[in-house]
């Protein structure tokens, strides 16, 4: 319906009112899966975890049957899990809603109170208690607002205690933590349209879901090309007692280790089963994974629910529309991380030891701390000296994921790993899938057939050997030395000079990252054409946007 009204002062402009009919399609709610949330206080409950062991020492034997499969044993393993663990962790009162973190028991018991009050004053209105029942309600509610208030302020103090304490305990993250999630206001992007390749705008939550599913895929297979005679040239050293050790049976005591040295309070992968659930089963649990990983040991049969990652997308920065604003993190089966974990307990010091000095990525006692200081002192001294100073910062494009995994395997042959073991390294690596999961939504599965296993344990170190023997390969084809430290007459350290020879620094890495030093540009020139070279050779890019080069003359 159109209507005009005239003027109030003659003019020809006329207001317009229009009474306009809309059928608003309603948003379709979707319909999540309800899942059993677990109280991480009941798992330290010394009580319920003795009862959840006892109901499991009985039910897990159907688990364990010899005349069954393996994947039929690990889906009763769950199952049984599931089910006792309900009985015992089960979160109370199951809601998504979380009440506010000063909230106290006793301020909600008088809350209850006043409420309960209020509705006692209004049922009497007009009658001869109204006025006791009103005064009765008064006094609750200044009683709510006072402890209220002072809760509010406690809890203020706190908080910014823990937050003092946290830096001086050189401890910035978790105070940063805190501090962002007081912060708050950040936007939620699950139900965030996106835009697909084309820059066209998808709204339709299928075809959202189908567009992370693609982004990832490109993500995650890299193409990466490496000639067979170069793999096959690679020579192989020959164990004998060292080998006889890597190719043994898992222990119990290995199984243990491994299990506790998971991180608690981390999301599960497919089967839901959480590390926390894990440990409170206790011995019957740890017998029961012993049990399951020495038959994969032995026969090389995986169990098909580990090959599958579950994909969530974590907002980076930028436009929120972009799939390349997201980084996506990948949750496994945590039995499976056991089991990788007892693998990477058997040769992660065998590796350590062979790894270049100037890698710190992933090592125990090594950080970024470590890498700053050198290049910081480097830059101290040169300039102190009045020399000059040639840096590279080099990065690697998707380092991890165009990982050519016929070379990881031969390369991981060279550093002393058994053929065993890189037959289940291989294992844990065929027929890797994933699925993206939005809004409690999984995507088709798709196959990721490049690089390092996403979210798997022994991922760092694997690709810290692979780029290890690169780079030593780079510094032999290279042929230069980097910036030389001499000792002077009086160090302070040290009283003989004659007991410690000069040094040169070439390289520092850590992880994928790396900076090249050297005293002339020359130098510089001929290492970064060798490292694009030999990484190119072996199926990784150097990225030329995201390459630096810095001067100090």
């Amino acid at each position: 319906m159109l209507r005009s009204a005239a003027g109030a002062i003659g003019t020809d402009h006329h207001l317009m009112r229009v009474k306009i009919k809309l059928h608003l399609k309603s948003r379709k709610k979707i319909m999540k899966q309800k899942k059993i949330k677990y109280d991480s206080a009941k798992f330290k409950d010394d009580k319920s975890s003795e009862l959840f062991q006892g109901d499991l020492n009985g039910t897990l034997s159907e688990a364990s049957n010899e005349s069954i499969g393996i994947d039929e044993k690990y889906s009763l393993f769950v199952e049984h899990l599931k089910i006792h663990a309900e009985k015992y962790f089960k979160l109370d009162n199951n809601t998504n809603r979380k009440r506010k973190e000063w909230l106290t028991d006793e301020i909600l018991q008088i809350v209850d109170q006043k409420s309960l009050a209020f509705l006692n004053w209004q049922n009497h209105r007009g009658t001869k208690l109204e006025a006791k029942t009103r005064s009765k309600y008064k006094q609750l509610r200044k009683l709510a607002k006072k402890k209220i208030d002072a809760r509010q302020i406690e809890y203020w103090d706190e908080i910014c205690e823990e937050v003092e304490n946290s830096i001086k305990l050189n401890d910035p993250a978790n105070a940063f933590s805190i501090i962002r999630r007081l912060r708050g206001g950040s936007k939620r992007v699950e139900n965030m349209p996106i835009k697909d390749r084309n820059g066209n705008l998808l709204l339709n939550s299928s075809d959202r879901l189908e567009r992370w599913r693609e982004y990832f895929h490109e993500l995650f297979n890299v193409p990466s090309i490496v000639d067979q005679k170069i793999i096959d040239e690679i020579q192989i050293g020959t164990l004998s007692e060292e080998e006889k050790r890597q190719n043994a049976a898992p222990s119990i005591e290995e199984v243990r280790k491994a299990l506790f040295q998971m991180k608690s309070r981390k999301a599960p992968g497919n089967d839901e089963i959480t590390a926390d659930l894990l440990k409170a089963g206790g011995e019957p649990v740890i017998h029961w994974l012993y049990g399951i990983f020495v038959d994969i040991w032995k026969n090389e049969v995986m169990v098909q629910d580990w090959n599958l990652a579950i994909l969530i997308r974590l907002y980076k920065k930028g436009e929120k529309q972009i799939c390349d604003n997201y980084r996506g993190i990948s949750l496994l089966n945590v039995t499976s991380k056991i089991f990788s974990r007892i693998i990477l307990n058997r040769i992660q010091n065998m590796i350590d030891h062979q790894l270049l000095e100037a890698q710190s990525g992933f090592r125990a006692h090594r950080s970024t701390m470590d890498q700053i200081h050198i290049l910081n002192i480097t830059m101290e001294k040169r300039r102190e000296f009045n020399k000059s100073l040639f840096m590279c910062f080099i990065d690697i494009t998707k380092a991890y994921d165009s990982v050519n995994r016929d070379l990881l395997w031969r390369v991981c042959r060279k550093y002393g790993i058994s053929e065993k073991l890189v037959n289940l390294f291989k294992m844990l690596y065929k027929n890797s899938k994933a699925k993206v999961k939005i809004e409690g939504e999984l995507s088709d599965s798709f196959l990721i057939e490049t690089g390092v296993q996403q979210g798997g344990i022994p991922s760092p170190i694997l690709f810290n050997i692979l780029f290890d023997f690169i780079v030593r390969k780079v510094i032999e084809e290279a042929g230069v030395t980097g910036v030389k430290f001499s000792y002077g007459s009086n160090d302070f350290f040290h009283a003989k000079r004659e007991s410690y020879e000069n040094f040169n620094i070439l390289a520092l890495l850590y992880a994928d990252d790396l900076v090249a030093m050297c005293e002339t540009a020359s130098d510089l020139t001929t290492f970064i054409r060798a490292f694009e070279n030999v990484t190119h050779e072996f199926g990784l890019t150097m990225s030329v946007k995201k390459t630096c080069i810095m001067t100090l003359q």
